[in-house]
């Protein structure tokens, strides 16, 4: 198989591209590298150890129409990782954020309809993408919890983005489904929760998972937007992988779906939770700060992902807690790198 993988250099492509290359495939990553050191970081360390000779490196934007279509035109698998990912940046520039993820994610599905090879479709998608889901919460001592809504947000909830972030994802979600419908793409798209893992290079404003055990490594303050009781379901690297794999085997089946991927009702924890945690595992604290909440900034999310366990047969298999040792474990033994990058 050959796989393009747009935004391969980043937290999730990088750590499919690995998987797909240790499977002995070939893999196209398509990245502009606007986010840094740490991407350029993630390649350099699939050249070292791409002994094989199946990986290119496209450092090109998804607005070169030309190129991209050049580079998905042979391609059984096109993952569409690529985004601008941070909401307070959304906010303060929607035009690049419209242009990277809905001119951007428009782009790939025009690239892979004009391939000759039919390729397989993945779109990564967001949780975002439903907004504020308007459903009563509780707050109890260090988070908020749904009060009727146990399972979580599934897929019957409108797609009604809040920023243009979410926006930007939906629409992307529905560009997917519309070119599955009209021209036969072989497209899903993964409505992700909180993902976190190894290659991962959290900030503030993203990846906050990866930047609390960051933090912890390299004793930095963190600060809290809002009071730190607001819950996400994580999601690990290894079941989006995971996720990944089951769907390719069944896109005939799924192709055209707009699917939950998250850590569900029992990875759900609050900011102050993860702390707590990072506290015993680390034997450290850190100094905290709280500031304003963020705009549009759910006090509660965690997914229902039961469609994905029926159509697919998939559910998370690593609990939160041992997600964030084995987190702070790569951190710790690339502390080198770490502190050259946040220091």
């Amino acid at each position: 198989m050959k796989a393009l993988i747009t935004g391969g250099a980043g937290f999730v492509g990088f750590n499919y591209a690995r998987h797909l290359l240790d499977k002995g495939h070939e893999v196209v990553i398509y990245d502009n590298f606007t986010r840094g050191a740490g991407c350029r970081n993630n390649v350099d360390w699939l050249r070292t150890h791409d002994n094989s000779g199946k990986l290119t490196v496209v450092n090109e934007d998804l607005r070169n129409c030309q190129l991209l279509s050049k580079a998905a035109e042979d391609c059984d698998l096109i993952v569409h990782a690529a985004a601008q990912v941070s909401v307070p940046l959304s906010i303060d520039d929607p035009k690049l954020d419209f242009e990277s993820n809905a001119l951007g994610t428009f782009n790939v599905l025009e690239a892979a309809r004009n391939s000759r090879s039919n390729p397989t479709v993945i779109y990564l998608s967001s949780n975002k993408v439903y907004g504020m889901p308007e459903t009563e919460l509780i707050e109890l001592e260090k988070r908020y919890s749904f009060k009727e809504l146990l399972e979580g947000i599934d897929e019957s909830f409108p797609l009604k983005g809040e920023e243009p972030y979410g926006v930007s994802k939906a629409l992307g979600d529905l560009y997917a489904r519309a070119y599955h419908l009209q021209y036969g793409l072989r497209a899903i798209s993964f409505r992700c929760s909180c993902m976190y893992g190894p290659h991962q290079w959290g900030k503030e404003e993203q990846g906050w998972v990866a930047w609390f055990c960051i933090a912890f490594a390299i004793n930095s303050p963190i600060t809290i937007f809002g009071d730190g009781k607001q819950v996400r379901d994580l999601l690990y690297i290894d079941d989006v992988i995971s996720a990944f794999d089951l769907a390719i085997e069944n896109i005939n089946k799924i192709a055209g779906e707009g699917v939950n991927l998250g850590g569900g009702r029992e990875n759900a924890v609050s900011l102050l939770e993860v702390i707590d945690f990072l506290n015993q595992l680390t034997k450290k604290s850190v100094h905290l700060s709280f500031t304003d909440w963020r705009p549009r900034d759910n006090k509660c999310y965690y997914t229902n992902y039961a469609k994905a366990k029926k159509l697919l047969e998939w559910q998370p298999r690593i609990p939160w807690r041992k997600g964030i040792e084995r987190t702070y474990e790569w951190i710790s033994n690339n502390l080198h790198i770490i502190k050259a990058l946040y220091t």
